[in-house]
């Protein structure tokens, strides 16, 4: 499958759960939404995002990410699905189809045009759900900012003091013929925080007059500082999980996990 035929089925997909999206919100506006439909408007919008990530499409990334939010804190019971809210959800399932349109005509993306949606998508979440008055012990509170991890220590056992997550990626030779494009999953990671360092690792790269143009020899270590859930982080790779080898080691791991990882990589730790 090349990139066109790829982007096809993006496309296809896109506007099937936006058709999905406005049934449901419509249906909102008669009668209260059933738990698995709060679920299904969810999914709609984070797998537009997800896929339109993959194509570097940062428009379409940005606008869904600000209406996934909101969805998420619906389907959490943060948010209520007022009817105001319901009108501004419609307005920017509308706005995401005009995204959709620009990218299937080969138009710019009329990016600005929703930055006052995204406002009053992001006012929706300007205040913190209250946390819990007690947390079991060593439990994080989701999106909380890590705690600060110990300094190294030799003896092992014990945190690195790496404030971010570790991905080790590796994808397989075929990844690239099969339409998809790792520099992509790499870009995506951006809105689920900051890439502190990205090293690429090309040690399967093969003398260039034996190699193909058409495979993938790079490996990547990357340092990703965020809040994200390893759910989360995983589910960025869920489309090429059957094509590379991926490992995430969390903040604050320790020294048997790094040691681990370098053995399971069977590379010069060089």
């Amino acid at each position: 499958m090349d990139l066109s035929q790829a982007l096809a089925t993006f496309l296809d997909e896109s506007r099937e759960l936006l058709a999905q999206m406005e049934e449901i919100l419509l249906r909102a506006e008669t009668a209260a939404l059933p738990t698995d439909e709060l679920h299904a408007l969810f999914r709609c919008a984070h797998t537009i995002k997800g896929s339109a990530g993959l194509f570097g499409l940062d428009a379409v990334v940005h606008f869904t990410h600000a209406v996934e939010s909101v969805l998420d804190r619906m389907r959490n019971g943060e948010l209520e699905l007022s009817d105001a809210l319901i009108n501004l959800l419609l307005e920017s399932q509308d706005h995401i189809a005009g995204l959709v349109a620009a990218v299937a005509a080969e138009a710019p993306l009329p990016e600005f045009e929703g930055a006052p949606l995204r406002a009053r998508l992001e006012a929706f979440c300007a205040t913190p759900a209250a946390l819990p008055a007690t947390l079991e012990e060593g439990a994080v509170a989701v999106g909380a900012a890590p705690a600060a991890a110990s300094a190294i220590d030799v003896g092992g056992g014990v945190a690195l003091g790496a404030e971010h997550w570790h991905l080790s990626l590796r994808f397989a030779p075929e990844v690239l013929k099969n339409g998809m494009d790792p520099l992509a999953f790499i870009h995506y990671l951006r809105t689920l925080g900051d890439l502190v360092h990205v090293e690429t690792i090309a040690d399967a790269l093969p003398e260039l007059a034996t190699g193909d143009p058409e495979c993938c020899y790079l490996g990547f270590e990357i340092a990703l500082r965020s809040a994200a859930t390893r759910a989360e982080i995983e589910s960025v790779f869920e489309f090429v999980q059957d094509s590379a080898r991926i490992v995430l080691v969390p903040p604050a791991a320790h020294v048997e996990e790094y040691l681990a990882l370098i053995e399971a990589l069977d590379e010069d730790p060089r």
